[in-house]
């Protein structure tokens, strides 16, 4: 038997709801409470929603850059951003919870990333 996840909640603190100013060059940060599909317990997982553009300004500025945990949009639409994160968790399953979130984490930061105790 496969576990599978599923999105509880998908929200961005930085401004709700969030409006850029400019369409072309933003970043926010969007946080997604996930948990296994049908099962009580959930875990936190954040990315960051960016333009190619936001991008370009970064490294220019400030250099190099890492991509991990971004997710790059050419544009600002809502209903395709989350699309993107429904499709991400559909994709992501396991034999186990643990396996589940282990393959989340490659793409948002996991709130127990690199966590030993």
């Amino acid at each position: 038997m496969s576990v599978r996840a599923e999105i509880r909640y998908l929200h961005t603190p930085d401004l709700d709801p969030f409006v850029p100013e400019d369409p072309a060059n933003f970043m926010f940060l969007v946080q997604m409470i996930a948990g296994p599909l049908g099962e009580p317990g959930e875990e936190s997982f954040q990315f960051e929603v960016c333009t190619p553009g936001w991008l370009a300004s970064r490294v220019r500025e400030g250099g190099p850059l890492n991509g991990r945990h971004l997710v790059i949009v050419d544009a600002f639409h809502w209903p395709t951003i989350r699309a993107y994160f429904e499709r991400l968790v559909d994709q992501c399953t396991g034999a186990t919870w643990r396996e589940v979130t282990e393959k989340l984490s490659r793409y948002g930061h996991w709130e127990f990333e690199d966590y030993t105790g």
